[in-house]
């Protein structure tokens, strides 16, 4: 069997959507102006009526590597948001962000930006059982154009 091409594509497993919170950078941001006590951050990700949160850590960098599991209905109609909050009340800091679903890739893990007043959180999601079919990985057209001189020196897909 090869490991590469699922049992049965006709019977799906559960859609699921995989949301890792990996890490953010808030350095620049104006603690005075947002009434910012004690440099604590935190994430809340909410996919459908389930919503989590990162723990909370403290600096203006801190890292998470924490991964989250949603069930997914209907892709098209599940909303995804991520939110950023700080201090020991978790104040709201900046705007509660939507990630749109269908545009992201079956099993491939992509990167997702909160952007957030003074820096990012940095999330990635994977799509498992929906999304689209790597059309990614189609860099033939890429390379038509480099040229045959060596070729591989310009790849970076890996």
């Amino acid at each position: 069997l090869d490991p590469e091409v699922p049992e049965n594509p006709a019977k799906m497993p559960g859609k699921e959507l995989i949301v890792v919170v990996t890490s953010c950078n808030v350095k620049k941001i104006d603690q005075k102006a947002y009434g910012i006590k004690k440099q604590l951050c935190q994430v809340k990700v909410k996919v459908g009526d389930k919503e989590v949160s990162t723990t909370v850590k403290p600096g203006l960098d801190p890292e998470w590597e924490e991964e989250f599991k949603f069930d997914i209905e209907d892709e098209k109609e599940t909303k995804c948001f991520a939110s950023f909050y700080m201090d020991e009340d978790a104040k709201p800091i900046g705007d509660e962000q939507q990630y749109l679903l269908p545009v992201l890739t079956n099993g491939k893990p992509i990167y997702k930006g909160l952007i957030v007043p003074g820096g990012v959180v940095n999330m990635m999601m994977t799509a498992k059982g929906f999304g689209k079919e790597g059309e990614e990985e189609d860099t033939s057209g890429f390379m038509d154009m480099m040229g045959d001189e060596g070729g591989m020196a310009m790849s970076d897909s890996d």
